[in-house]
């Protein structure tokens, strides 16, 4: 592998790193938040006996962006429930590669389907308005095109990192008793 290659590789698994890093955080920040706004529900509602209208939606919210920024976690981990019957019996490493690639397909399609609805979905959530909030739904709606994006970049640049580390496509995937 030459060094082209080498800092190429370095480069995406950089940037897929940070971006990896700033989701993490973005989780937790929405986490934190979302225990927060209950707390504070519960405290107002059973405590002081002023219950709050709109902290059920935002934490419903936050945990909408939450669970779907943890999305793209999962991918560059490569750790989401999978079937993996097939690929666990394939002795070939070409039977193996050629069926990774299948696998690496199949999920792009489905990113790419998911962003082209979910944004058509954002852009009619614009004339909808939260019933506890008052805001448009396109801020709650947007966390499905921004984190199948995100989940998009991380699969590409999963790809790509296992293609050049390994050179002959020997796939890694981490295996999870039940």
């Amino acid at each position: 592998m030459d060094t082209k290659e080498n800092s190429f590789l370095k480069l995406i698994s950089s940037a897929s790193d940070l971006l990896n890093k700033v989701v993490a955080q973005l989780c937790l920040v929405s986490m934190a938040g979302m225990t927060f706004v209950v707390l504070l529900g519960v405290v107002f509602r059973y405590v002081l006996r002023m219950p709050l209208s709109w902290t059920e939606e935002l934490s419903r919210y936050l945990m909408i962006w939450a669970a779907s920024l943890a999305i793209s976690l999962g991918i560059k981990e490569n750790s989401h429930v999978g079937l993996t019957v097939l690929l666990d019996t394939a002795k070939s490493k070409i039977v193996r590669v050629i069926l990774e690639t299948a696998i690496f397909f199949v999920t792009l399609v489905f990113l790419v389907i998911m962003i082209y609805y979910s944004i058509q979905m954002v852009i009619e959530a614009k004339w909808q308005i939260s019933q506890g909030l008052g805001i448009t739904m396109v801020l709650p709606t947007l966390a499905i095109p921004v984190s199948m994006i995100i989940g998009l970049v991380q699969l590409v640049s999963r790809y790509i990192l296992t293609l050049g580390k390994s050179g002959n496509g020997d796939f890694e995937r981490e295996i999870i008793d039940i």
